[in-house]
């Protein structure tokens, strides 16, 4: 399975658009191989649908500083495997839910799972 960068989905080039997905950046910081990576994005994308649960069950029971935790936690984790887009979604939940201001966080968790649908459309997850 291959991945496909932002630019290439969309095909635009870097320079006119921020980082999406880049996975081979992620790979070659990393230094591992393709199957490496592989391994890694599915260790790391298990995490962040199980933190994105643990963060929905937050926001339903009003516990922001449980939203804060896993979107912190996703914002991380998002970062290491080249996904920019869904690690500042997650930054935006993160500080939303620390501010605890209800709209932004409200517009906020409907941006992170609109990042989190597009990383997995470029992962080939869907």
């Amino acid at each position: 399975m291959t991945f496909m960068a932002a630019d290439e989905e969309h095909g635009e080039t870097a320079a006119r658009r921020p980082a999406t997905f880049d996975p081979e950046a992620a790979r070659r910081h990393m230094g591992v191989d393709a199957d490496g990576f592989r391994r890694v994005f599915d260790c790391i994308w298990d995490e962040v649908s199980r933190r994105r649960s643990l963060l929905d069950a937050a926001y339903a029971s009003g516990d922001l500083d449980g939203v804060a935790l896993q979107a912190h936690t996703i914002k991380s984790s998002a970062a290491s495997i080249g996904a920019e887009a869904l690690s500042r979604a997650a930054a935006a939940v993160e500080t939303a839910a620390r501010q605890q201001t209800a709209e932004a966080l409200a517009l906020a968790i409907g941006r992170f799972n609109a990042a989190r649908e597009t990383l997995s459309r470029l992962a080939g997850i869907c």
